[in-house]
């Protein structure tokens, strides 16, 4: 609905009124000299344009167009728009929407932007708070578990597997053996048979019964499987864990590949596989190999194997390379 009669009337009265009144002042007071100054050009130019603009045929038949729904509407006649002024009206809104973008559009935008980067700081902190609540869920649930598994602990123990060849036993060994028995509360031992072992790496030096006498002997093992085989197929691998109960199937970190296929490979698709590590320095293989270069020298010192970084004894006009030993030696 347009604007009532009165409203209209003021607005184009002042429009109308003021550069008339102005022009009276310059007529008859102090400002007959700038009669043609700017405010006075300004109104004069005003009053064409709006007779301009008005008598424009596209305006008349937006009026008309205009007008024709109002009345539609039920709106009076005499309440109706003539053409200057919907001219008047339409330069008033524009007016007043250009002044308010030019006052308190860029201070809009700045309050926009402020409350951009304020929102952008909150949605960081509810970021760090979340991340932070899940850290501390974790860890509670963590304790949780942990004493949970404390409980169980008394009635029932984690058994732990792990097999090996473990020819001519040495402190590897032991270690690994150690190292498994920390994962859990029972260790079960699989030592691999004769059969299998001289099929895949070739014959061991000890045969099945002094290999399991050795493994029994370690403090860390708790029970002995004898025969195991020494490439385990998913088949037998189950067939452990369902049989000893096991929880997790143990082996160094080293990777243990026979003819192409991982020996534990059916232990990780069962879920059920756990590394340790290996203890370096130190293997069967390496202690086979200096007993294979070790002769008499070892004992006496030749003029080609006498070590610069060793300790002489001189006696009965021999070099030894150490004190001689208690033991029967062999020459």
């Amino acid at each position: 609905m347009p604007p009532p009669v009165s409203s209209v009337s003021m607005i184009i009265s002042l429009i109308i009124v003021v550069p008339i009144i102005i022009s009276m002042l310059s007529t008859h007071f102090f400002f007959r000299q700038y009669y043609n100054s700017i405010i006075v050009q300004f109104a004069i130019t005003s009053d064409t344009l709006l007779q301009n603009v008005s008598q424009n045929p596209q305006v008349q038949r937006i009026v008309n167009y205009t007008n024709t729904y109002l009345e539609s509407c039920g709106v009076p006649k005499d309440s109706l728009w003539n053409a200057q002024e919907w001219v008047l009206a339409t330069l008033t809104i524009v007016t007043t929407l250009l002044t308010y973008y030019l006052l308190m559009g860029k201070r809009h935008d700045r309050k926009r932007k402020l409350l951009a980067e304020d929102l952008r700081i909150a949605q960081a902190q509810v970021n760090y708070l979340e991340e932070k609540l899940m850290l501390v869920l974790s860890e509670r649930e963590r304790l949780t578990n942990s004493h949970s598994h404390n409980r169980n602990q008394v009635s029932r123990p984690i058994r732990i597997f792990m097999d090996g060849a473990f020819d001519l036993m040495h402190y590897g060994h032991m270690n690994a053996f150690r190292l498994a028995k920390s994962l859990g509360t029972h260790l079960v031992v699989g030592v691999n048979s004769d059969e299998t072992i001289t099929a895949c790496k070739g014959p061991p030096l000890m045969n099945d019964i002094e290999r399991l006498t050795m493994v029994q002997g370690c403090k860390f093992v708790d029970e002995v499987v004898p025969g195991c085989p020494y490439v385990m197929n998913e088949a037998y691998v189950n067939y452990v864990i369902q049989t000893y109960k096991i929880d997790y199937v143990v082996h160094g970190d080293d990777p243990c590949i026979v003819d192409g296929k991982d020996v534990y490979e059916a232990a990780k698709k069962a879920g059920k596989y756990q590394s340790i590590p290996r203890t370096e320095g130190v293997s069967t293989t390496d202690i086979v190999g200096r007993m294979l270069i070790m002769t008499k020298d070892h004992h006496h010192a030749s003029s080609s194997t006498l070590s610069t970084n060793a300790t002489t004894v001189q006696r009965d006009d021999s070099t030894w390379l150490c004190a001689k030993s208690k033991f029967l030696t062999t020459r």
